[in-house]
């Protein structure tokens, strides 16, 4: 059993305003599984940084109202937990060479977010919270999807 979970973009996204009015399921599902491990949650710096590069495509094409929303949840979520945000370091970085050899390994190409994701869940002993777990589980890293209901 792991100490806490390192949020993939998909799950921090889950609780980001949306343009419906009625979430679904499984958004529904994930919503929940944070509210109730909030004190588990970390999030990765490289996730803010796609956060925010999806905010600025949003500004770049005109949903200036929607980027807004978005920067002030971003913000929201930033302020609320600082101590809660883990970079690549050194030390996480060091991990890229196995988990990318066990990717291979197990024939698949990952990408670098996913691998910057992986680093910083193995260097901290946290377990990746994504709807994507066949993404991290061919590099050993242990999984759990909020999303399943």
């Amino acid at each position: 059993m792991t100490d806490g979970f390192l949020l993939d973009i998909n799950v921090i996204s889950a609780t980001a305003p949306d343009r419906r009015t009625v979430p679904d399921v499984a958004k529904a599902a994930a919503r929940a599984w944070i509210t109730t491990n909030q004190s588990r949650l970390y999030l990765p710096a490289i996730a803010i940084a796609e956060v925010a590069a999806g905010i600025g495509l949003r500004e770049a094409s005109g949903a200036i109202r929607h980027a807004a929303d978005l920067a002030g949840w971003l913000q929201a979520v930033l302020d609320a937990r600082p101590d809660r945000v883990l970079s690549l370091d050194a030390e996480a970085a060091l991990h890229a060479r196995a988990l990318t050899r066990q990717a291979r390994t197990a024939g698949i190409a990952i990408g670098f977010a996913d691998l910057t994701v992986a680093c910083i869940a193995r260097a901290h002993g946290l377990a990746v919270a994504t709807r994507n777990v066949q993404d991290f589980t061919p590099m050993g890293i242990e999984t759990v999807d909020p999303f399943a209901t």
